[in-house]
């Protein structure tokens, strides 16, 4: 099952590695291979990109193994849809191991070049709030149109386990990804609670604010990194995150938030 009806399906520039996932999962799928697993494979290729940035040696090779883990990152959810197995343990593990591995790409760049920890820091968190602008419209639109709805609007509530899950295992996942992801939740829950845009249940967010805030999605923001890595231009990714990003953010979101009031 898609993640969205074809009527409601947007030119998702974070996704563009949406084809090479569903080949692969139409390879794996009569194997016994499964999301979880694609999940774990998506996040040794990350360490390993870590690992070669960080020593700065194969940079062109590290650049394209983030490309690789986004298609693997987009294949685990693909397969789960694909098996009809819907996975709250599958969501808040791919998560977290995202948000790991964002955060020691961006030391493995920094350190090296000198940059401060508090500027590391700043641009992690930077780099995540971005990621979760467009994750929270995402989740918002699939709801609106009746997509696919294993990720829920807030997830500050315990889900209910599927019958495949363990809910011990989940429990444990939940409370990490409240940790580190609430934060993230409740600003945005904040800023668009009571907006037209996120709010109309007859009206989902229409197609082109979904592709414009699609720069946002980790994707992209992996694929920008992907070109610094093959342009030996590392040195540019503390301020194209850090202030470039922020003002583009800052510029969509209040487009989006007038626009809402307006409706």
């Amino acid at each position: 099952m898609p993640k969205l009806p074809p009527d409601h399906k947007f030119w998702d520039l974070s996704d563009y590695a949406r084809p090479g996932a569903i080949l692969l999962v139409r390879i794996l799928l009569p194997t016994r291979i499964g999301a979880i697993t694609l999940t774990w494979l998506f996040t040794i290729v990350g360490l390993i990109s870590v690992i070669l940035i960080f020593n700065r040696y194969a940079l062109a090779l590290a650049g394209g193994l983030l490309i690789l883990k986004s298609l693997l990152d987009a294949a685990d959810g693909e397969m789960a849809r694909a098996r009809n197995c819907p996975s709250h343990t599958g969501r808040y593990l791919d998560s977290i191991n995202d948000l790991l591995l964002n955060g020691l790409l961006l030391f493995a760049i920094g350190i090296p070049l000198t940059v401060p920890v508090w500027e590391i820091l700043l641009t992690w968190f930077s780099f995540q709030l971005q990621g979760t602008i467009f994750n929270y419209f995402y989740v918002v639109k699939r709801h609106q149109s009746s997509g696919d709805i294993t990720s829920r609007i807030s997830e500050f509530s315990p889900p209910v386990p599927y019958p495949q899950e363990n809910p011990a295992v989940l429990s444990v996942l939940h409370k990490i990804y409240i940790i580190f992801y609430g934060w993230q939740d409740w600003i945005i829950n904040k800023l668009f609670k009571d907006n037209e845009i996120v709010c109309s249940k007859s009206s989902p967010i229409p197609n082109w604010i979904m592709s414009m805030i699609s720069v946002f999605g980790l994707g992209f923001q992996l694929l920008i990194l992907a070109v610094l890595l093959c342009s030996d231009r590392l040195e540019l990714t503390f301020p194209i995150f850090l202030i470039v990003y922020n003002l583009l953010a800052a510029a969509v979101l209040g487009s989006v938030y007038i626009l809402g009031r307006m409706k």
